[in-house]
């Protein structure tokens, strides 16, 4: 009886490792994927803006370390509040080799209806990096300071126009919260809208506007020339040269703090192990030297989160973003 059971024991031992090996073996070809043809970065703004700027980072770092073993493409896909970009991405259902970069106001532009795609229709990947605004003027402006700009609007909302790319924008939402909170009737504010962050600081330059709230990034030069001034930013604490000296809204005691976040979101469908791929291949990038040298050049904070903690985020902004545009009377609360 003794040795029939030892028997029986080994024998299904061995079934069991059996098993085992075929299961591990099955996961392992399952697991196991990389791009096969060219890939494609979809940008829902125009070439020069902060997000093409970072589509283009990216695209340079993982070609330049070899990371994937296609070519990356870069297609511009600006209008429609993100739906032109979100459209071409939605008609790319599963397949891998298709992403977009990601932007906060992509999330707003569903809470205020203004497109028919909502962030969680798609499969976010990773979460790569986030920009502080600044307000600006041009450097002959005879608007010296935030609050000079404060009690000019406040006498006058429709007094200034100023220039975005998108009212569903994290930038514009956090300067319309600075004035609603400063006291003025941000409904009458006068605003012109442009296809980039490049284009709408290129127009205040040229006087076509009196003032951009814009990532720093796109005004920096122009900053050190003297031909812009910073008025306000919205960082939790002054940022480095050449900002030191420029004051955040808080320390004016207005209580607000907004950031553009970047991130990278694939199709629908895509497998765990194309989202793997592309977490492993964005991690991989963000430890390079290059890529920590462009959030210092460009004045943007490392953001480093997994799909998991992305779509957390996504998720969490989302219900933020509807709050506070009903707040703002941008939209109905419901």
């Amino acid at each position: 009886m003794l040795r029939w059971m030892l028997a029986f024991f080994a024998m299904k031992l061995v079934y069991s490792i059996m098993a085992w090996m075929l299961f591990a073996t099955g996961a392992a070809a399952q697991e196991i994927w990389k791009p096969t043809r060219p890939v494609a970065i979809i940008v829902p703004n125009a070439a020069a803006g902060t997000s093409d700027r970072t589509a283009r980072d990216l695209q340079r770092v993982m070609q330049k370390h070899k990371l994937i073993d296609v070519p990356i493409v870069i297609i511009n896909r600006p209008g429609g509040s993100g739906t032109l970009a979100l459209n071409q991405l939605h008609a790319a259902n599963g397949d891998p080799h298709m992403l977009l970069l990601m932007n906060g106001a992509i999330i707003a532009a569903h809470a205020m209806g203004l497109t028919p795609h909502r962030h969680s229709d798609f499969t976010p990947i990773a979460s790569v990096a986030e920009e502080y605004f600044g307000m600006n003027v041009r450097g002959d402006s005879a608007i010296r300071t935030a609050p000079d700009m404060l009690v000019r609007l406040r006498k006058a909302p429709d007094s200034l126009a100023f220039g975005t790319i998108s009212i569903t924008g994290i930038n514009y939402l956090g300067m319309v919260s600075a004035f609603k909170l400063g006291g003025v009737d941000f409904k009458r504010l006068k605003t012109v809208t442009f296809a980039s962050g490049s284009e709408s600081t290129l127009a205040l330059l040229g006087g076509h506007i009196d003032a951009v709230n814009t990532g720093l990034s796109n005004m920096a030069e122009h900053f050190k020339a003297g031909k812009m001034r910073t008025l306000a930013i919205t960082s939790p604490r002054r940022m480095p040269a050449p900002f030191t000296e420029v004051p955040t809204w808080k320390e004016l005691g207005i209580d607000v703090i907004a950031s553009g976040w970047r991130g990278v979101m694939g199709a629908k469908g895509l497998t765990r192990a194309q989202v793997a791929f592309w977490e492993t291949t964005l991690r991989k990038v963000m430890d390079t030297p290059e890529w920590k040298q462009d959030l210092a050049d460009n004045y943007w904070a490392s953001t480093v989160m997994d799909a998991r903690e992305t779509r957390k985020r996504w998720d969490a902004e989302y219900f933020e973003a509807k709050a506070m545009l009903a707040d703002l009377g941008l939209i109905k609360a419901k």
